[in-house]
Formats: structure tokens, sequence, C-alpha cells
């Protein structure tokens, strides 16, 4: 294996452990997440859009999955998504989840009409995009997916 391969790894696993760790919920059963679990958790997630597995995320692969991600939560499939189907996705989220989801609805409903439709959704995820393309390179690496959601 190349050093600059070992560096990168290196670097992933301490940005996971630096950036991710303070902030990923610990279950009730168990006493505390191995950093290995928490890189998998991320990467699991990263790779349910990097359907290629290239580590990175291009824009047609994050539209595929915005799309995807709109009709998993338009429940009664009316091409809008009300407050609730937003916020609590098929299931009742924890409390302090459910405030997040409500301002970030909230923050997505730019007309204020309290529905969130396709193109406010896509206009949100779009910018979610080229805020997470740090380095303008028109995909998004795992590093910068990291630094993104941390």
């Amino acid at each position: 294996m190349r050093l600059s391969n070992i560096l990168q790894r290196l670097s992933i696993s301490i940005v996971t452990l630096v950036v991710c760790l303070p902030l990923m919920q610990v279950p009730a059963n168990s006493a505390e997440k191995s950093v290995k679990d928490i890189e998998k958790i991320i990467r699991d997630r990263f790779l349910r859009i990097d359907t290629n597995g290239d580590d990175s995320m291009s824009p047609k692969e994050y539209t595929v999955y915005r799309i995807a991600t709109f009709n998993s939560m338009d429940l009664d499939a009316s091409g809008s998504l009300a407050l609730k189907e937003f916020r609590d996705r098929g299931k009742k989220p924890s409390n302090r989840r459910a405030k997040r989801r409500t301002k970030t609805f909230q923050r997505i409903d730019k007309n204020k009409d309290s529905i969130v439709s396709q193109d406010e959704w896509d206009g949100y995820a779009n910018r979610r995009f080229i805020r997470m393309d740090t380095d303008k390179d028109r995909k998004v690496s795992f590093l910068e997916f990291i630094a993104y959601i941390k």
C-alpha cells in the first residue's frame, strides 16, 4: 500500500474521531461506540449516495439520492411534503430530532405555505451539495462529506 493511501486512511480515521465522535448518539444499551463503528455508520451513509463506489459523490448520484429521499418522505404521494411527513418520516422521532427537523423544514419552505414542494426540496438539496463540495470540483469526497455532517 502506498504511503499516500495510508496517510489518507489515517486522516479519515482521525477526522472521523475528532469531528464525529462527540456528535454521534450512543445507543442506550451500549456504553460506548468504537471509532470503527462510527466510521462504518458514516461510510454506509456515504455509500448510499456513492452508488458506483468511487469514493466521491457526483451530482448525478446526489440527484438520484435527493429524489429517492423526497419520495420516501412523501407518504401520501402528493408531490409535496407536509411538516409531519418531513419531521416524522414514518415514525415518531425523539424530541431533539423533531425540533431540528422542524427548523430545517421551515428553512426549506421558502414561500412559507407550510408545505415543502419538490422545487423547494430540490433547491435545498442542491445548495447542500454545493456547500459540501468545498474544493469546487463538482463532486463530494468522503472527507468533504464528513466535514459537512459534523
